[in-house]
C-alpha cells in the first residue's frame, strides 16, 4: 500500500489530545485520502466572509467533536478553501478559538443583561441575582463544548488573550456588582466587585464541574439546587452583615 504525506500549515495552536506541533508531517493512507468527501467548489468571498465561515465551520466543529477535532485542514475541508487560507485571514489556530471564546462570552453577556433587564420590574436584586445565575448555568449547560473551550485551550507562550475577551469577562464582574450595589449601601466600589468576583466564582465552579456531568452529586440535573442555595447563602449573609455593622 501506497503512503503519502501532506505537510501540515504551520501553526502555533497545540493542545493535549494531539502530537503535531509546527511544520510536523502527518501520513495519510492514500485510499483514505481519496475517499475524503470533494470540497465544495470554490468562490469569491471578501475576507470579511471567509471570516465568518472560519469561524462557523470552527464552532460546528468542535460541538460535535470536541476540541481534539479542530485542525486547520478540518475547517478548510469544510469551507471548500485551502488550509493556507485560513492563515490569511488569522494568525493561526489560536487566534481562531481565541475569537470563538470572545464570541462565546459576549452572547453571554448579552443573556445575562437580559436577565437584569426583564427581572427590573421586580426591584428586588436577591430574585434578579438568582434569576442571573440560573441563566448563566443553563448557557454553560446548553453550549457544553463550546464552554469547555475556555478552559481546555491554552495560549502559547508569548500569545495574549485580546482585549475584547477581557472586557466580556469584566462585564459579567460588573452586572453582579451593580445588582449588589443595594444589598451593600455605601460600600466602596472595589468591596462590590470583590463581593460580586467571589460569589460569580463560585457560580463558575459549580456550573464548570455540571458541564462535565463528572461529579456524582453536582450534575447537570442538580446544579441548579447547588447554585440556588450558593447564592441564596451569599446573599443573606451580606445582608446579615450589614445589618450588623
Amino acid at each position: 500500500m501506497r503512503i503519502i504525506h501532506l505537510m501540515e500549515p504551520k501553526s502555533k495552536y497545540c493542545n493535549a489530545h494531539e502530537s503535531h506541533r509546527n511544520g510536523f508531517i502527518r501520513p495519510f493512507l492514500l485510499d483514505n485520502f481519496l475517499r475524503q468527501p470533494t470540497m465544495a467548489r470554490r468562490s469569491t468571498h471578501s475576507p470579511e466572509e471567509l471570516r465568518h465561515s472560519i469561524l462557523v465551520a470552527a464552532k460546528g466543529i468542535i460541538e460535535r467533536e470536541g476540541l481534539v477535532g479542530l485542525s486547520a485542514r478540518e475547517i478548510a475541508r469544510s469551507i471548500g478553501y485551502s488550509p493556507g487560507t485560513l492563515y490569511n485571514i488569522f494568525e493561526n489556530l489560536d487566534d481562531i478559538l481565541l475569537t470563538l471564546q470572545t464570541q462565546l462570552l459576549s452572547d453571554l453577556v448579552e443573556v445575562m443583561n437580559g436577565v437584569v433587564t426583564k427581572a427590573a420590574a421586580t426591584a428586588d436584586p436577591l430574585i434578579t441575582i438568582d434569576a442571573l445565575a440560573r441563566a448563566y448555568l443553563e448557557y454553560a449547560l446548553d453550549n457544553k463544548r463550546m464552554w469547555n473551550l475556555l478552559f481546555t485551550h491554552y495560549l502559547p507562550d508569548g500569545m495574549a488573550a485580546p482585549q475584547a475577551l477581557h472586557d466580556n469577562i469584566n462585564a459579567v464582574g460588573s452586572i453582579v456588582a451593580n445588582l449588589l450595589s443595594p444589598i451593600l449601601p455605601g460600600a466602596a466600589q472595589q468591596d462590590l466587585d470583590v463581593a460580586a468576583r467571589a460569589l460569580w466564582a463560585g457560580v463558575h465552579g459549580i456550573t464548570a464541574i455540571a458541564v462535565t456531568d463528572k461529579g456524582p452529586t453536582m450534575t447537570s440535573a442538580t446544579a441548579h439546587v447547588f447554585v440556588k442555595q450558593l447564592t441564596t447563602a451569599y446573599t443573606r449573609g451580606l445582608l446579615a452583615t450589614r445589618a450588623n455593622q
